[in-house]
This record gives C-alpha cells, sequence and structure tokens, in this order.
C-alpha cells in the first residue's frame, strides 16, 4: 500500500474555508491574485483524482498542481 502524499493544488478564485472538508478534508488558503491554495495529504492517485473531478465539476480554473514534500512543522519550547 502506497503512502499518503502532501499535494498543494491553486485554483481561480475564493473557496470558503468549509469547503476544505468536502475536498478530501484539505486545508483552504486564499492567496494574493484570487487565488485559493489548497493542500494536505491524500491516500492514493484515486483520491487525488477525486478532488480534480470535484474542482471540474465545480467549474473552477485549475492554475497548479504539485506534488510537495510536507511542510515543516516548528515545535515551540
Amino acid at each position: 500500500m502506497a503512502a499518503p502524499v502532501y499535494y498543494q493544488i491553486r485554483v481561480e478564485g475564493h473557496l470558503p474555508p468549509q469547503w476544505g472538508d468536502w475536498l478530501g478534508g484539505m486545508s483552504v488558503a486564499h492567496t494574493e491574485g484570487d487565488e485559493t491554495l489548497l493542500a494536505g495529504w491524500l491516500a492514493d492517485q484515486a483520491a487525488l483524482h477525486g478532488i480534480l473531478s470535484q474542482i471540474r465539476d465545480l467549474g473552477l480554473t485549475l492554475v497548479s498542481l504539485n506534488r510537495c514534500p510536507p511542510p515543516e512543522v516548528s515545535h515551540r519550547s
């Protein structure tokens, strides 16, 4: 079984933050230039294709899709 992979997906427009749960539990962040960054772990390629299908079905414009190393977590003492 493949390990989950961290993805960042950019779409045009600002999506409501609560859509993150509907979009595979991804975090939703608005960026400058009227874009939304969706970021998070996806279990496999089927999960990625599911998110991309939802983006397509919503009529959103996909700006970019990146497979990324996981973000560094800062630990506070």
